[in-house]
């Protein structure tokens, strides 16, 4: 089975250590405490679109380079290997298509943050959106999401596992299966090998 698997979210409990970042960043500017803390990304609604952008990428190199990846994430990477899957991790991280020194230096910590972690992969994809126009020429057979704009558009064409989220609780499609850990991930996937 080829299988497509996100970072953000689903290797790592990103929307913790954002919810930190901007706990810690709102306190220090002396700025009200967030109003949507369960949102994807987006954490305050009060903030201008550009001003949150730039603080959202002042996080971005802390974030990347120092959050841990969700227990069992490694593990069962390489059990999927063992198992004869092709792993293809594909990102989004914000700026890693840039064909600049910014670019250039998330996709070079991304791949030290998932060698040093020991996350088995066979590809590296960096993308944009939508995701699926970056992996479509893969063929996978299943992929692992948790940002619902990509996963309606993906499950169009493939399944996928929704990695659960504060931010996706309550979202369902028909050609999707929710997930709340890698162990269900991995007996999702021999169950059907």
């Amino acid at each position: 089975m080829i299988i497509g698997i996100d970072i953000d979210g689903c290797m790592t409990d990103d929307n913790a250590f954002r919810l930190e970042q901007w706990g810690k960043y709102l306190f220090e500017h002396d700025l009200p405490v967030m109003d949507l803390p369960h949102g994807y990304e987006n954490k305050v609604t009060w903030m201008e679109r550009d001003e949150y952008r730039k603080v959202f990428r002042s996080f971005m190199f802390e974030y990347i380079e120092n959050v841990e990846p969700r227990r069992y994430a490694a593990e069962v990477t390489k059990k999927l290997h063992e198992d004869g899957h092709k792993l293809i991790v594909c990102t989004g991280r914000n700026g890693s298509i840039e064909q600049s020194e910014r670019g250039e230096k998330i996709r070079s910590i991304t791949r030290n943050w998932l060698d040093r972690h020991g996350i088995y992969y066979d590809e590296l994809v960096f993308t944009g959106f939508p995701k699926i126009d970056y992996v479509r020429h893969y063929n996978c057979d299943l992929f692992i999401e948790d940002f619902i704009k990509t996963i309606d558009i993906i499950s169009q064409e493939m399944p996928v596992l929704v990695f659960d989220n504060p931010y996706n609780y309550d979202y369902q499609n028909p050609n999707t299966t929710r997930v709340y850990s890698w162990y269900d991930i991995y007996r999702y996937i021999r169950e059907r090998s």
